[in-house]
């Protein structure tokens, strides 16, 4: 195999380790917030972002030498810089394959995301209602009373 074709197997197999890198960290993702696992969410977030950037080095990689070899930054142009060549045509599909499950995954969580937001904001409604209306569960100095006598309920 010429050094060239050695080179572009590397690269390809580096950036496929990549996108499958994160696809695996968006369905941890995805399962942590089925779960309401907040604290997995919160640890996933910096991991999730690291892979990204890695991927963007491995795309910027990619552009660089496409263009070095004159083909432009599109799929006919990383048709034209494989050539021929089956298991190249493997890497490249396989490459496609796990941009758009990664895409599908992007966004079941940010589906996932909206609707836990959603029923946040929902609870923060309730209790902002609850707080603000007469006869609330909390009085003015904050403490909680009993609803409709307006009694604090450690009083009772």
């Amino acid at each position: 195999m010429p050094h060239a074709d050695s080179t572009r197997q590397n690269a390809l197999d580096a950036e496929i380790g990549a996108w499958q890198a994160l696809l695996d960290i968006l369905r941890d993702e995805e399962q942590a917030l089925v779960r309401g696992d907040a604290d997995r969410v919160a640890q996933i977030t910096p991991i999730k972002l690291a892979q990204v950037d890695s991927i963007g080095t491995h795309i910027r990689a990619r552009q660089t030498a496409l263009a070095a070899a004159g083909h432009p930054a599109s799929a006919a142009g990383m048709a034209a810089w494989i050539g021929k060549d089956p298991a190249q045509g493997a890497r490249l599909r396989q490459l496609g394959e796990l941009e758009a499950a990664t895409q599908a995954a992007n966004q079941r969580v940010g589906a996932l995301v909206d609707m836990r937001l959603g029923a946040a904001r929902q609870a923060m409604n309730v209790l902002v209602h609850a707080a603000t209306r007469g006869n609330g569960l909390y009085d003015e100095s904050g403490q909680a009373v009993a609803p409709r006598s307006g009694k604090p309920l450690s009083a009772a």
